[in-house]
């Protein structure tokens, strides 16, 4: 099996050849127990990655989660460059509330069953184009088990 650092450089290679009209990259998931009480298990994304090879390699070093994954085309990307690190903002329409901070109050998030509506390369696409939804950034090949990126209001 190629090493880590082989798979990223022949993504950095494969990402800097591509122009962004096709670029396409993979939304993982990883299905989990819930570390919430009101919660039996979490399916947060845990990665945005360039090859499915690289979501394959995901699902063998982490056997404890279910891992999955689906290919989304990254829009309005004309002229510009993906390489491993580089920021895209995911839309949603919905969030839901998966937990309670110290006074009671919600906390809403994308850790339950994350339902992205679209991939973008800019915050200013994202905005334009679905500007009654909420806002998920993440960078391209960052790993996180618990969700990766942070939601922006």
């Amino acid at each position: 099996m190629p090493s880590l650092s082989s798979i990223l450089a022949r993504i950095k290679i494969r990402l800097g050849s591509k122009h962004s009209e096709e670029l396409m990259v993979y939304v993982v998931y990883g299905k989990q127990p819930s570390p919430f009480p009101d919660l039996d298990y979490i399916e947060p994304i845990i990665a945005i990655v360039a090859s499915e090879l690289e979501c394959f390699a995901i699902q063998e070093k982490h056997p404890e989660i279910q891992v999955s994954w689906e290919a989304r085309k990254v829009q309005n990307t004309e002229g510009i460059e993906m390489t491993a690190g580089s920021s895209l903002f995911l839309t949603h329409t919905t969030l839901l509330s998966y937990d309670e901070d110290d006074d009671g109050n919600p906390i809403f998030g994308i850790m339950e069953s994350p339902q992205p509506t679209a991939l973008y390369c800019s915050r200013d696409s994202a905005e334009q184009e679905a500007p009654d939804q909420y806002l998920h950034k993440v960078a391209l090949g960052e790993i996180n088990l618990r969700g990766v990126g942070e939601l922006l209001e």
